[in-house]
């Protein structure tokens, strides 16, 4: 099956029970949620959402494994790969082909004292060796500026004019749109197509050309993800722009500063949505502070979402 970089990829969060080992029938559940909608064209597991960093890689591979169990034919499991060292990349990206995997979303590499702006030569490096060790489509994770592992929008254009793996970029940019466009712009301009996806601020993104969006909103809210897409691509502006506006508290509510919580937002909002039992996540994450969860709990009420 050809892979999709396109429509609504879904950045599932990793359900856990209470003694924090993997929650498989948990996993299961709210994956045939996502998945529902037809426009959900991928599953994009062991990412920042998954709380990927945490899982062990036998973890890993058990929820490509689940994942690939529970969606239809027409969609994808997309991996996500995140590892200290290059050579556990290229392992990490075998074993996700080998358990049912399409492609891998590739995180920047992890050096010490590394930024990304000065020295893209490791980032480069890094796609290329991954690229060569194993054939499959590659995302290009693409961090925001505030991070020292965020590199340029040119790095960004460069190993997608370089290595012909790579298929998509997510970008990670949030409501800097100027930084998405540079992206956009710049992958437009290649000789042949590269998908560029939303994280967050999806009208914003969707208006000005996104592709899609791979984004863990689509946890608890596919549908609306899809439809939003759905209106923009047909050109229906009104649509959107409704659409848009009785979502913005819960965007709003889940992708406040500071960043660091907003995955562990995902899975407060799957949790009132009563797609999971918990909101539990693995250290070193923290619990989403009390002040927090009620601004979502509250945001999902307006909108009707809430199940708990």
């Amino acid at each position: 099956m050809n892979f999709r970089a396109e429509g609504i990829l879904s950045a599932n969060v990793t359900p856990f029970k209470e003694n924090y080992d993997l929650d498989e029938p948990g996993l299961r559940k709210l994956i045939r949620y996502q998945a529902k909608p037809a426009g959900v064209t991928a599953i994009v597991c062991n990412a920042g959402a998954g709380e990927g960093a945490t899982l062990t890689r036998e973890e890993r591979v058990r929820c490509v494994e689940i994942i690939r169990e529970e969606i239809r034919a027409d969609q994808s499991v997309v991996a996500g790969i995140e590892a200290l060292s290059t050579r556990e990349a290229i392992e990490q990206t075998r074993e996700a082909k080998a358990a049912g995997a399409a492609a891998i979303m590739l995180t920047p590499p992890h050096v010490y004292d590394w930024d990304a702006r000065t020295n893209p030569e490791f980032a480069i490096q890094y796609f290329h060796a991954i690229a060569k060790a194993v054939e499959i489509p590659i995302t290009i994770f693409h961090y925001p500026a505030a991070v020292a592992s965020g590199y340029s929008p040119d790095t960004a254009v460069r190993i997608a004019r370089e290595v012909d793996s790579v298929v998509a970029v997510k970008v990670a940019s949030g409501a800097n749109i100027r930084r998405y466009e540079q992206v956009l712009r710049g992958m437009r301009e290649l000789p042949r197509h590269v998908s560029v996806l939303a994280t967050s601020s999806l009208f914003q993104h969707f208006v000005t050309g996104a592709d899609g969006a791979l984004t863990g909103f689509a946890n608890f809210a596919p549908e609306f993800c899809c439809d939003l897409f759905n209106a923009v691509r047909e050109g229906d502006l009104v649509e959107a722009r409704r659409l848009h506006q009785i979502n913005w508290e819960l965007e709003a509510a889940v992708y406040k500063a500071p960043n660091v919580y907003k995955h562990s937002r995902y899975k407060v909002a799957a949790y009132f949505a009563g797609l999971m039992d918990n909101f539990l996540v693995r250290a070193p994450q923290v619990a989403v502070p009390e002040g927090e969860v009620k601004l979502v709990h509250d945001a999902m009420q307006k909108l009707g979402l809430l199940k708990r």
